[in-house]
């Protein structure tokens, strides 16, 4: 008996230790990314999706390795460029890059980037979510296809912006007439600005505050790596609510205002404001009045609710999502 409760105790004293390391990861993604956000640091976002990822995955990544593979393919991408004779053509990168990933062609073995039907929405993992996963499953879904396409956009200095509607990311960038242009990696088509407001249920004042559709500059995309961080974090440890949660969305909200980050803000001032209130031996939020430190906590969580109102928060449920998502797949 005695040698089980200590084959028990060095078991829950082993994960206690590996979650404190994993937190550490967390902590230095979101410190490098803080640098990167307030100028000390270069703008990169191949970085900041790395960091994001490795801070998941429990620092298992390797950076030489992950830069590397991102390395060989922007040479190829330059090859097949040069090789069709479109170096005077600044959309030759695009070009390139949605032929590298969405076509079976010898440069990439006839072997393109898919969508992930299994696991699209990372109920068991966020496997799918993952670049690092794409690079070596040629799997992934509206987030990891999006972000591929940007850090090769970038490796190649071509225009690609990450734009978002509600639980979804996709590309934004102009022709050679300089008109503006939606891509959907995960369908590998175009799509008019009107039928993603449609098919996404966007509010015009989602639109008009920038929540959604928006071409995100680079900061504002590095911001969106953030949220990212914040997600994992949830799904590593179940936490919505703590100091690093705090640092995090207070980060992205100064440099990405009109964004999720405002849910993880109301999440946040929620749970603090429900504890304080079950210390105070009270579970109606009409009697918070009672309580000056209390109300003023409720008149900040109402306005983070106003304010998400008036930026036009949409909701897609899950099930909507995934309707969506089999329609593209039976459209195919």
């Amino acid at each position: 008996m005695k040698r089980t409760i200590i084959i028990l105790a060095l078991g829950l004293i082993s994960n206690i230790l590996i979650a404190n390391d994993q937190k550490v990861k967390f902590d230095i993604a979101i410190q490098e990314i803080s640098k990167m956000l307030d100028g000390k640091k270069p703008l990169d976002f191949k970085r900041a999706v790395f960091l994001t990822e490795n801070a998941y995955f429990n620092g298992q990544l390797d950076w030489d390795e992950f830069n590397s593979e991102i390395d060989k393919i922007a040479r190829i991408l330059k090859q097949m460029i040069a090789k069709n004779g479109l170096n005077g053509f600044k959309t030759a990168g695009n070009w390139a890059i949605f032929t590298y990933m969405s076509d079976s062609i010898p440069e990439n073995n006839n072997f393109p980037y898919t969508y992930d039907y299994e696991n699209f929405m990372g109920d068991n993992d966020f496997m799918s979510f993952t670049v690092s996963n794409l690079l070596k499953t040629h799997k992934g879904n509206c987030h990891s296809l999006p972000y591929f396409y940007k850090i090769l956009a970038n490796e190649l200095s071509v225009e690609a912006f990450l734009a978002t509607a509600p639980m979804h990311v996709f590309i934004k960038h102009k022709d050679e007439k300089g008109n503006w242009w939606n891509l959907e990696m995960t369908s590998g088509t175009f799509s008019r600005t009107s039928f993603l407001i449609e098919s996404f249920k966007i509010p015009d004042a989602g639109i008009m505050s920038g929540l959604y559709l928006k071409p995100l500059d680079e900061k504002e995309s590095i911001a969106l790596c953030v949220l990212d961080l914040l997600s994992y974090y949830e799904k590593a440890f179940g936490v919505y609510s703590d100091k690093f949660v705090f640092t995090c969305y207070q980060k992205g909200i100064e440099y990405y205002p009109n964004s999720n980050f405002q849910i993880w803000k109301l999440n946040d001032q929620k749970h603090y404001l429900d504890n304080e209130m079950k210390k105070a031996g009270i579970s109606d939020y009409s009697k918070v009045s009672q309580f000056p430190q209390l109300q003023a906590m409720f008149k900040e969580m109402k306005q983070t609710i106003r304010y998400l109102s008036e930026i036009g928060l949409s909701n897609l449920t899950p099930e909507q999502y995934e309707h969506k998502v089999m329609e593209i797949k039976n459209s195919k």
